[in-house]
């Protein structure tokens, strides 16, 4: 009787059951290859298997990790935990279009840069995702971009009726810093990682109350930046441009911010998403410059 043909390159294994050679079973434990998550072919490590299969159902077999998290399972390509999360037709075409939920920060950059691009919506194209440009059954988001964004805020640009700009994407997020602090934004990231590395002491949205019941959340608090009882604020302010109801909002928070600055004494610093954040460590060097500070003043409110 001929013993069972290992999986990966055929050779006998060690008998009745097993499903790999000693070869390609110690390549296994150590990672030197790896199943592909789309066809469950074994490939070397770090190679694009090239397989052109898509599936037309969830498979129930030929798997062993889940593609979005990386929990175990048997034989499935979701864990319980994720399939419970989406419905059937979203977690197929994440399989057949997407294997990973989390990106690394190299994809993140090339995300980022697309959809930083225009997507044109008119009657020819009018089945594009509105953030990549991925075809849909006529619903706004591909299954993909739904999967990423669904649960965040999103502003856009539309000009011209039909070319629609996605201009941030980072606001609700989840980011750490280094100092440990959780933001919801990758500029925010980035200023809590200023302060951080130059030793300045600070808080992430410390609540000010601006009346009995109500308060605000500055993005920062610099407890005593100005000298003793002299704290500091920064604010982070998004597009506004684009946004009517985020407009609405800035306003307001502009007029109690100077209402608290001829009360309270208060000291704010505003940074902006369209004009800081690319160079955000040059502007922190100049907006937190002591010497340039106005007290109880609201600083580059326009700048």
């Amino acid at each position: 009787m001929n013993k069972p043909a290992c999986i990966v390159c055929g050779n006998p294994t060690g008998g009745k059951g097993k499903d790999f050679c000693y070869d390609c079973w110690k390549k296994k434990e150590s990672g030197e290859i790896v199943q592909c998550e789309k066809c469950g072919n074994w490939i070397k490590a770090g190679e694009k298997c090239g397989c052109t299969k898509t599936f037309s159902e969830l498979p129930h077999e030929g798997f062993d990790h889940c593609v979005l998290c990386g929990k175990e399972t048997e034989g499935v390509a979701f864990c319980k935990e994720c399939y419970m999360k989406y419905p059937n037709h979203e977690l197929l075409a994440m399989l057949n279009g997407q294997t990973k939920a989390e990106q690394t920060n190299t994809q993140d950059e090339k995300e980022e840069k697309s959809n930083n691009r225009t997507i044109i919506v008119n009657a020819e194209s009018k089945s594009k995702c509105i953030t990549c440009g991925r075809h849909t059954d006529g619903l706004l988001f591909c299954p993909i971009c739904y999967q990423k964004f669904h649960k965040k805020q999103l502003i856009f640009r539309i000009t011209e009726c039909s070319k629609v700009q996605l201009l941030d994407s980072d606001y609700e997020n989840i980011y750490e810093c280094d100092d440990g602090h959780i933001v919801k934004s990758k500029s925010e990231r980035d200023i809590d990682n200023y302060l951080y590395a130059h030793k300045i002491i600070h808080a992430y949205e410390k609540a000010i109350a601006y009346s009995e019941k109500d308060e605000l959340h500055p993005d920062f608090f610099l407890p005593n930046y100005l000298g003793d009882g002299k704290d500091v604020y920064i604010e982070h302010w998004g597009y506004s441009e684009s946004n009517i109801e985020y407009t609405e909002s800035k306003n307001f928070k502009l007029k109690i911010y100077r209402e608290l600055c001829k009360k309270k004494k208060m000291t704010l610093i505003c940074t902006h998403e369209t004009t800081d954040a690319k160079r955000i460590r040059a502007v922190l060097d100049r907006k937190l410059d002591i010497d340039f500070i106005k007290e109880n003043e609201i600083n580059g409110e326009d700048t």
